[in-house]
């Protein structure tokens, strides 16, 4: 009997043991799901923390179109910091054409000095439509707003695509611009895109003659890509062969080498 009592006191313990440490090491609730700030990525995608711009651009590209709101709010907000500006910017730029609803506000940072290098950008990855405003931005009396729309414009003409005819004369017409910078970057673009025929080896061939070094240099560079077409430019690269500038002497000769072995 007495055996039988201890059994069972035994059991109770057990059992009373066995409750105090399932109460004890229960595992604990569930924490909260912390909703994701899908506004995050606008303070990081501009910092000097490459793992910062590097989350920050996965979750642009994962938001898409949604990060659209938060772009058009930025451009917008008078009162906006520069670098929160300039990460919408990029913002555009990364979206593409998928950005392409804010072109219009992207075109207006043009002017803004402290933002003209960032928008141009922007806007050369965000399709066709950004070809109006780079073009009417050719005008502006800032020589560095006509560099750099001219340069996103070079650039654009394979990222749309768009067709070289609406693209080469104005390249061709900018490269007799009153800035230097403006002129380098018209013949650089007529030398990448090496269409226009004899009108655009006729300016190339002006801008060897050209007061700048950078402008020589870079028209001499051009002429190689245009291949037979570049054959009247030979009387001119043989006397730019002997430019007072080693780096324009070189370029011509290697253009003239080029073209003749052809």
């Amino acid at each position: 009997m007495l055996r039988v009592a201890a059994v069972v006191i035994l059991v109770a313990c057990g059992a009373g043991l066995a409750w105090y440490y399932k109460a004890t090491h229960a595992a604990p609730p569930p924490a909260a799901v912390q909703p994701v700030d899908q506004n995050s990525w606008i303070d990081q995608l501009y910092t000097a923390n490459p793992a910062e711009v590097e989350a920050a651009t996965r979750q642009l590209h994962e938001l898409g179109p949604r990060a659209l709101p938060l772009i058009h709010q930025t451009f917008q907000d008078p009162g906006a910091t520069t670098p929160r500006v300039k990460a919408a910017l990029k913002a555009c730029a990364i979206l593409g054409p998928t950005a392409a609803p804010a072109i219009p506000e992207v075109a207006e940072q043009l002017p803004d000095p402290t933002l003209t290098a960032e928008a141009a950008v922007a806007l050369s990855f965000m399709g066709r439509g950004a070809f109006a405003p780079l073009r009417d931005a050719l005008v502006s009396e800032d020589p560095v707003v006509r560099r750099e729309a001219l340069r996103s414009i070079g650039k654009l003409k394979d990222r749309a695509p768009l067709d070289a005819r609406v693209v080469v004369p104005l390249l061709i017409k900018l490269a007799s611009d009153s800035d230097p910078g403006v002129r380098t970057v018209a013949v650089t673009y007529l030398g990448i895109i090496h269409e226009g025929g004899s009108q655009a080896v006729d300016a190339l061939v002006t801008a060897l003659n050209d007061q700048e070094i950078d402008v020589r240099r870079s028209a001499a560079t051009a002429l190689g890509s245009f291949g037979e077409d570049a054959a009247p430019a030979i009387p001119a690269l043989k006397k730019a062969a002997g430019d007072s500038d080693p780096e324009v002497a070189r370029e011509a000769g290697v253009t003239l080498v080029k073209l003749q072995s052809k």
